[in-house]
């Protein structure tokens, strides 16, 4: 029986140093590791937030671990927004964020067992997709359109009620008759202060509809939407990845990242 090791503490850089082709871990003594176990315990920190079995094969605090979620679902706001021209402010990609966070938290995958190879390791990663923001396209425009067509009108009724607020504005609100000067100046003053306290309490200019913060605000409601009722690619076409494990004559083993990024971004289909 071959006596199988957890992967140690020096795993988790190669987790945080996603920016990396590829990180070399050096894990002198140990002729065999648990390469599937290490895999599997990432994914579902990435994905499900399950952090337990990380923290226990890598020795990870739970912030860091926290931290393998983070990156993901932010990775995954910005594919979404570079796929379909959406140009968020800060709180709008928070918001977005959390939408991708739910999404992946109903990812499904099953990792293989390694197969131990002359240069390391061999592992396949079968994923059934998530295909609910494949090919929107066409509803995203819908979207996009709607949002300008809105701004536009929005825009136009605002403008028209300042411009009927200042036309009723120009008179003196005395009468024609009125001259100023009237028996009962104190009256006058009395209501000169009403007057000019009434300016003064109007309502500010109605602020300008953003068509971009409005269709960002549309595809955000869409994706929550979507989130209800997830759907994933039929059985038949679920897709398997494969990561190739590197291990060196000094023991070391070689994680590409690469790998892991392709496995995000096939779990959650995020393509046009």
């Amino acid at each position: 029986m071959t006596l199988r090791k957890r992967l140690p503490a020096l795993l988790l850089a190669v987790v945080l140093a996603v920016s990396l082709s590829g990180c070399a871990i050096p894990i002198p003594g140990f002729a065999d590791y648990d390469v599937s176990g290490y895999v599997k315990a990432l994914l579902d920190s990435s994905y499900h937030q399950e952090n337990e079995e990380f923290m226990s094969i890598t020795g990870a605090t739970k912030t860091a671990a926290q931290q393998n979620n983070t990156d993901t679902v932010e990775n995954a706001a910005v594919l979404f927004c570079n796929t379909y021209g959406l140009y968020p402010n800060e709180e709008q990609l928070q918001e977005l964020q959390e939408v991708m966070r739910t999404v992946y938290r109903q990812t499904q995958y099953t990792v293989k067992e390694e197969q131990k190879t002359d240069k390391g390791y061999y592992i396949e990663v079968e994923i059934r997709p998530i295909i609910n923001f494949q090919n929107r396209t066409a509803e995203l425009a819908k979207l996009k359109t709607e949002a300008q067509d809105e701004a536009i009108a929005q825009n136009r009724s605002n403008t028209s009620s300042e411009d009927s607020s200042e036309d009723s504005g120009e008179s003196d609100g005395y009468g024609d008759d009125y001259d100023g000067y009237g028996e009962d100046e104190e009256s006058w003053e009395e209501e000169t202060e009403s007057s000019e306290s009434s300016a003064e309490s109007s309502q500010p200019p109605a602020k300008t509809v953003d068509p971009n913060e409005l269709y960002v605000e549309k595809a955000i409601a869409f994706c929550k939407t979507e989130t209800d009722k997830i759907s994933y690619a039929d059985a038949d076409k679920t897709i398997t990845i494969s990561l190739e494990i590197l291990q060196t004559e000094a023991g070391e083993l070689q994680l590409d990242m690469n790998q892991i990024g392709m496995i995000d971004k096939t779990v959650v289909y995020l393509t046009k």
